[in-house]
């Protein structure tokens, strides 16, 4: 079973759509936070998406959580924005939070930049920002695929200089 793992699209409908263009046979979406408004117009037209989606610091829906933890597979998935774990200043705090939640996975936004890492059983990824990040100069997400016995983990860029 894919995800499309998405994070910070800060209103960037142009990204957002060529990356749906992009990977049409993925229904399963992991929204992390910053662009809730544009994922929730996603959903109202495109109802055969299945969408997950937290809110980040940039979001100011009440009803939407700023963490969920997914059971997918057998995988425990911490799923977060990532700046109430202060991710930008390093990944001690939600690698301990994950710990104490007792997650396999933590999927996480916030920096803007695209990251993987494999710790002593917990995997932490960052898809990247859909938006152009001014840190790295590109925009990104990820792929997660959960359907073996462990998940297996793809980012992808998106070509700045393609003409739609």
């Amino acid at each position: 079973m894919k995800y499309l793992v998405l994070s910070d699209i800060h209103g960037d409908r142009n990204y957002l759509n060529r990356v749906l263009a992009e990977v049409p046979d993925i229904k399963n979406i992991i929204f992390l936070g910053d662009g809730l408004s544009e994922m929730l117009d996603v959903k109202r037209q495109n109802p055969e998406y299945n969408i997950t989606a937290v809110t980040g610091n940039c979001d100011f829906l009440k009803d939407v959580p700023s963490q969920e933890i997914l059971n997918i597979n057998g995988c425990r998935v911490l799923v977060c924005h990532g700046d109430g774990y202060y991710v930008k200043m390093g990944l001690l705090p939600i690698k301990k939070a994950c710990r104490e939640l007792k997650a396999d996975v933590a999927l996480f936004g916030h920096t803007h930049r695209p990251y993987y890492e494999y710790d002593n059983g917990l995997y932490l990824f960052n898809p990247g920002s859909v938006t152009i990040s001014p840190a790295t100069l590109t925009t990104c997400y990820g792929i997660v695929d959960f359907s073996g016995n462990r998940p297996v983990f793809e980012h992808r860029e998106i070509d700045v200089l393609k003409r739609d």
